[in-house]
């Protein structure tokens, strides 16, 4: 079952890259605007249940239908394998939503904030679509049809986007309560969800007949549980590892402000909560790049089961100036995205996940190539209780600072690990060309943010078109790099 998942993981990843680049570009882009409407307390709301939307999505785009299709083409009996995996999907989605339905309100009280239940209920309805998505999604990869998951990706994002947006436009129309926006948000999701099912439904020959034979028989959904194995497990862990670290902030950072000196109501806690949340959109930026490229390039240039030298330096390198390039133009982004230059700080500390996140997501991919997946798994666990431990104190010490640092520790510690365990030092980082050309390009945006002093919206984001094309200019060029040379 592993050397199937391991070769079905990047079977057509061309394609899913692309519908993935395409959805996270989406999928950051969006809570810009959406921030604009309904602001930091609006945006608070919404970030605060998404992890939980976010986390079930997950399971039904590429965990849960990239096990399926491993299963189908390992089978024997693929047709009733597949009857018994949706059998048993179906009885962990329903008994999941209905749990999770009843903690409704006690989870948004360990949140912070009991008006959250409402947005929560429906950021985990769309569990009632997973066991049906993942079906169609799981049986079209068998086949090698990566399109149509591809575009059922891409249906799903679009729609949810667009509803999100009209949620937001009413907001400073219909309602002045960022909880009713938030559940109306959610709701859209849950709707991209549906068209997408229905996308699926109509673009597939798949007749639900026989689905439900033997729906009683516990030993055969026994038997695909122990197939889901070690492998599947952690490779589904791993795709959700960020979002988990959201959660704890979730838990975790709102109840610590309340601590801070300066904030004396739950409402101020919640609009620095938003401040804070901003980060997450200028991370998935930064992150769809290096993600794409890595997803990209495993089916051309992995060999031997190991990850190329190639793929380490393009996505190592690119991580480094994409997070250097945020890091000195975060200003500028803030002030014309978010209209504030609130706590830049600490999003600039936030953004420096971005090589982090990178260099743990080739380790990880390395390790998973070689079979290495308890180990992998016993890491990544380390780094969250690295972040369940520190988050707190640092957040009551540092205010949004020291949140966004948590995250750089425990992530920090999951890199040493993955280093020390592979005995393979990331050498990209002794490069002295490159950080000749990373230290040319903050210098000569640094000096060239001097002969633009201006105001208003319109001529802060030509001022930022104009720093991002001479720093990118200035980098490439002492690099002696081209930009298509990190796709090629």
């Amino acid at each position: 079952m592993r050397k199937t998942m391991k070769k079905l993981a990047f079977k057509g990843a061309g394609v899913l890259a692309l519908a993935g680049f395409l959805s996270k570009i989406l999928a950051a882009l969006y809570r810009f605007p959406y921030q604009n409407l309904v602001g930091d307390q609006g945006f608070y709301a919404f970030q605060q249940v998404y992890p939980f939307y976010s986390i079930i999505t997950t399971l039904s785009l590429i965990a849960l239908p990239n096990f399926l299709s491993s299963l189908i083409h390992a089978s024997d009996q693929p047709e009733e394998e597949t009857h018994q995996f949706f059998q048993l999907s179906l009885i962990l989605s329903v008994l999941s939503f209905l749990v999770l339905s009843l903690l409704c309100q006690p989870i948004a009280s360990l949140m912070g904030q009991e008006k959250l239940a409402g947005p929560l209920l429906m950021a985990i309805l769309p569990l009632l679509l997973v066991p049906f998505l993942s079906l169609y999604r799981g049986r079209a990869q068998a086949k090698q049809d990566m399109v149509t998951t591809a575009t059922s990706q891409v249906i799903e994002q679009s729609v949810r986007v667009v509803l999100i947006i009209c949620a937001a436009l009413l907001f400073t129309r219909l309602s002045t309560n960022v909880y009713t926006i938030s559940f109306l948000a959610m709701l859209g999701s849950f709707i991209g969800g549906l068209v997408a099912l229905v996308y699926l439904m109509f673009s597939s020959p798949f007749k639900f007949q026989g689905l439900f034979t033997n729906f009683a028989a516990l030993k055969p959904k026994g038997q695909i549980i122990q197939k889901f194995g070690m492998s599947s497990l952690v490779f589904t862990f791993f795709m959700i590892y960020m979002l988990i670290l959201q959660m704890i902030d979730v838990f975790f950072v709102k109840n610590a402000l309340m601590h801070l000196p300066q904030i004396k109501t739950s409402n101020q806690a919640e609009i620095l909560k938003g401040i804070y949340d901003r980060g997450q959109p200028f991370l998935q930026l930064g992150l769809v790049f290096t993600t794409s490229i890595l997803t990209d390039s495993l089916p051309k240039l992995t060999k031997a089961g190991r990850i190329s030298k190639k793929i380490w330096n393009n996505v190592t390198y690119l991580a480094i100036a994409l997070a250097v390039g945020l890091v000195i133009l975060l200003p500028e982004m803030n002030d014309v995205l978010f209209k504030s230059h609130d706590h830049v700080l600490s999003l600039q500390i936030f953004v420096c996940q971005i090589p982090l996140i990178s260099m743990i997501q080739l380790y990880h991919h390395d390790l998973f190539l070689a079979g290495k997946n308890k180990i992998s798994g016993l890491i990544l666990l380390s780094g969250l209780g690295i972040k369940i431990l520190s988050v707190y104190p640092l957040t009551v010490s540092y205010g949004l600072n020291g949140a966004a640092l948590s995250n750089l520790i425990s992530l920090c510690l999951v890199l040493i690990l993955y280093s020390l365990y592979s005995k393979k030092f990331p050498s990209q980082l002794c490069n002295l060309r490159f950080w000749l050309a990373i230290l040319m390009m903050v210098a000569v945006v640094l000096i060239a943010r001097q002969f633009f002093m201006v105001s208003g919206r319109g001529l802060e984001l030509l001022k930022l078109i104009i720093l991002s094309g001479v720093g990118a200019a200035t980098f490439f060029k002492v690099f002696q790099m081209k930009p298509r040379d990190f796709l090629d």
